[in-house]
């Protein structure tokens, strides 16, 4: 049986949303190759609707999750803020819960 980490409150993900799978590649390999983030995840279209000066729009969009840990997040999303293409970009950090100890050993170890 695979132990569980039940205490994974220092392991969190960036929900990122980007124009396309360029833009996601490109902060991707980025927060990779800067030691930010462990793992990467695109996914590559989604439809968001939203408002946006008044008027309500609808673009597709692609999402980029990065894995990595709480203590660093911070630094993960000035990295990725730095480079992103909107104005407004959402980097929103969502908390894990449970994961299994090798999974967060390597995690850890990617980003140390």
């Amino acid at each position: 049986m695979t132990n569980i980490k039940t205490n994974a409150l220092e392991m969190v993900m960036a929900y990122v949303t980007v124009p396309d799978m360029d833009c996601a590649r490109k902060i991707a390999r980025s927060a990779l190759g800067a030691r930010l983030a462990a793992c990467a995840n695109i996914l590559p279209s989604m439809t968001s609707v939203y408002e946006w000066n008044g008027e309500v729009e609808e673009a597709s969009e692609t999402v980029l999750l990065l894995k990595t840990e709480k203590q660093i997040f911070s630094k993960l999303q000035a990295h990725v803020l730095d480079i992103h293409p909107y104005d407004t970009p959402c980097v929103l950090e969502v908390p894990l819960g449970r994961i299994n100890d090798g999974y967060a050993a390597w995690l850890h170890q990617q980003v140390s």
